[in-house]
């Protein structure tokens, strides 16, 4: 299955990273240096920088510029500064994140910019079409809830999300698995995005907490 531009560009990166050609600490390009290098849009390396930084490899310091992370062991073990929890079951994190998220997609309906909304759109779009086509669609995902947490602009909410945005990756392995549970999950995408397009705020926090909720009562079943 040929790769999209999407998750070209983050393999892309990353490579950067591991090999050591960004090494630990460095500040790395702009986003139009790299958009010029790997030949793809800025919007694409945008969001491909946010899904690394989510996985623990990039910081992104906002007025400051981008930078690799500090702690090479980030690089293989994403979750590695959360070893101090112990063991999470996806259970606990999925009730931390139905307490956390509705309300940033409450929030995001609010105050989510033009750019945000849209891009939020094509996410949920882009994963419609990747399921369609059978291809990776876990990028999208988490790119898609990210997106909600930074547009909400919360920045307590947002630390407390970011928090346990490594864990994240991992749970969608395993919840990805459940019955119907990717079609359900990129219906909810498309309709939180359009409820927030349309600044419904009581909407984008139910639809949410319907789409969390499905994924906790289903893993409880299972």
């Amino acid at each position: 299955m040929k790769k999209t531009a999407f998750t070209a560009t983050i393999d892309q990166i990353k490579e950067k990273v591991i090999s050591g050609e960004w090494p630990p600490g460095s500040r790395i390009p702009t986003l139009q240096q790299i958009s010029k290098e790997l030949g793809v849009g800025v919007s694409t390396v945008r969001e491909a920088l946010r899904t690394l930084e989510s996985q623990g490899n990039i910081s992104i310091e906002h007025g400051r510029g981008m930078y690799v992370r500090n702690d090479p062991l980030l690089l293989e073990d994403p979750t590695a500064n959360l070893k101090e929890l112990g063991d999470i079951s996806l259970v606990k994190l999925l009730e931390a994140r139905i307490l956390i998220e509705p309300a940033l997609a409450a929030l995001s309906a609010e105050r989510a910019t033009l750019p945000e909304v849209k891009q939020l759109r094509e996410l949920a779009d882009n994963m419609v079409l990747q399921m369609e086509e059978g291809g990776p669609f876990l990028d999208t995902d988490l790119a898609f809830h990210r997106l909600i947490a930074e547009s909400a602009q919360q920045p307590v909410l947002f630390r407390m999300m970011e928090s346990i945005f490594p864990l994240l990756s991992e749970g969608r392995k395993h919840t990805n698995t459940l019955p119907h549970m990717r079609t359900k999950a990129s219906s909810y995408h498309v309709l939180i995005a359009i409820a927030i397009e349309e600044r419904h705020s009581e909407q984008a926090r139910q639809l949410m907490y319907h789409h969390i909720n499905d994924m906790l009562e289903a893993l409880k079943k299972s």
